[in-house]
């Protein structure tokens, strides 16, 4: 007697008949076409002259392009983030020692673009449980979300800790057999979850939230997925903290544990909640009472999703626990920036797609149910086929009409910028506040073996623990000698905040140096007694 409840019937001597499933399933659409949406925008992005998060982008960058070249990060120059984005950079910035940093510089840029793109596709992949309207809502969300305006045609810390640990979510919530994945899949999980830690630390907050819905699978599962975490995050950290292990800790974990409030930001909660949302930028949401009501209904949403089944599997209830964490994490912070947002924004995307797909199955499977014409539902597909494509044209033209209002405010336009290299020769010593002005013009290298290592002005004044408060005298003369090393020194304008500028140093450099070209937003001073 056969168990199989519809068997499968042959003749003898013929073949078992086994249909294929096709590759070009619905949910490999989905998730290629966000993918591609999100990639799409960015490519937009990329044709703009106009540049977001550039200073950021331009310190991770040159610290790889200075690493490539033999300059050692921490122990060579200040550098207060983990060495993650260093490594992951060093192909692009060995062809940039060939092609140039400027056009590095746009390859590396297309790589956001592109991490963006595939982070948008797993998390689409990641609840495809749910069914094909959570894989729409979650992709396309993360892709069009305003905030990822800051991080998709940048290079930026939050993509690239974010793919890292989608990747290791989805090893770790695979559905193999009642008890899930083996522990050699969770080591796996743990090598993925320890890159995005060397990225950004804030990945121990996804990594923390799955290790504690392990804990009742059983210890080893738990003890394998740190363990590959401890493992990656360490041997690739290694050279770094070998070269020089003082420096290595203060910056990396000393200046981040010590950074001070920044009073030019909005540090209550609710200044915060209105830039979590995702859409401050877009103007939408402004207020602290549509940031409540926008958190109270999304907060509503997914109670009621998750009271109503209330047995979560493990990708669920691992989107709840690192969107707690890491939203509450964000709220507390000392520092607040717009694009911090993008790190808890596929945990949000993927909690509101589950919540709307529990909440309307119900009411789609009844209206599937209602006898109606052929004639009718046939009507109904068409409209639907037509105003879908429409409604997502719409979305992405108003997408990027956000990003360039958005510009006039943060942008930074690139040909201004590169008029430095009329002004400054190749190979100069050229002493920077924003080192993507260097790169961008071409000027980052240089054959001066002395000339003074400045990658980041805003980690230098952390690590020395000056952040936000008077400079002390010592700070003041390092950046004095910096000055006396250099042959130019190009800055956005005058008395920029990330110099130590006092009486004493504004006196000494009016004396030692002359402008030799100002125009939009570039200052490009000249050393009247260059070092020899």
């Amino acid at each position: 007697m056969s168990l199989d409840p519809h068997p499968r019937q042959s003749f003898v001597g013929e073949p078992l008949r086994v249909t294929p499933r096709p590759f070009w399933s619905q949910r490999t659409l989905i998730v290629l076409g966000v993918g591609l949406l999100s990639l799409g925008i960015s490519l937009w992005q990329l044709s703009v002259p106009e540049l977001q998060s550039l200073y950021n982008s331009g310190v991770y960058f040159a610290a790889s392009y200075k690493f490539v070249s033999g300059v050692m990060p921490y122990r060579d120059f200040v550098f207060v983030q983990p060495p993650g984005i260093v490594l992951l950079l060093s192909p692009v910035t060995l062809l940039s020692r060939l092609i140039g940093t400027h056009d590095g510089f746009i390859v590396a840029r297309i790589l956001g673009g592109v991490v963006c793109a595939a982070n948008a596709s797993m998390v689409a992949f990641l609840v495809r449980q749910r069914g094909r309207v959570a894989m729409i809502i979650a992709g396309a969300g993360l892709a069009l979300v305003p905030v990822s305006f800051l991080e998709t045609s940048a290079v930026m810390l939050e993509s690239f800790c974010v793919f890292f640990v989608l990747v290791g979510a989805l090893v770790a919530c695979q559905k193999k057999g009642d008890g899930g994945p083996s522990v050699s899949m969770f080591a796996l999980a743990g090598l993925f979850f320890g890159v995005a830690v060397l990225v950004k630390l804030w990945a121990l907050l996804p990594l923390l939230a799955l290790s504690l819905l392990l804990l009742p699978r059983g210890r080893a599962k738990v003890g394998a997925l740190a363990g590959g975490a401890i493992a990656s995050f360490g041997v690739l950290s290694l050279p770094f903290f070998v070269a020089s292990p003082r420096d290595f800790l203060s910056q990396v974990v000393g200046a981040q544990l010590s950074r001070g409030a920044n009073p030019t930001n909005d540090l209550s909660i609710l200044g915060r909640m209105i830039n979590l949302t995702g859409l401050s930028t877009a103007r939408i949401i402004t207020t602290n009472g549509e940031a409540i009501t926008f958190f109270a209904v999304f907060v509503t949403l997914v109670g009621i999703a998750f009271l109503r089944h209330r047995h979560r599997d493990l990708v669920e209830n691992f989107l709840l626990v690192s969107a707690i964490l890491s939203v509450g994490a964000v709220l507390l912070s000392h520092e607040f920036y717009s694009y911090y947002a993008y790190f808890p924004a596929p945990f949000l995307v993927g909690l509101l797609a589950i919540a709307l797909a529990e909440i309307t199955g119900p009411v789609a499977r009844r209206v599937r149910a209602i006898d109606v014409r052929d004639s009718i539902r046939s009507l109904v597909r068409v409209v639907v086929s037509v105003t879908a494509p429409l409604l997502l044209v719409g979305l992405v033209l108003w997408d990027t009409t956000q990003y360039t209002t958005f510009d006039w405010a943060y942008g930074t336009y690139a040909p201004w910028i590169e008029i430095e290299s009329k002004y400054v020769p190749v190979g100069s010593c050229v002493l920077y506040s924003d080192v993507s002005y260097g790169i961008l013009s071409n000027r980052l290298a240089t054959t001066d073996p002395n000339c003074p290592n400045v990658i980041d002005p805003d980690g230098m004044w952390l690590a020395a623990h000056q952040q936000w408060g008077k400079p002390s005298r010592a700070f003041v003369n390092q950046w004095r000698g910096y000055f006396e090393k250099s042959q130019y020194v190009v800055i956005p304008y005058p008395q920029v905040s990330r110099i130590p500028w006092n009486t004493v140093l504004t006196s000494w450099f009016n004396v030692h140096y002359r402008l030799v070209y100002e125009r939009h937003y570039l200052y490009v001073y000249e050393n009247v007694n260059p070092p020899a």
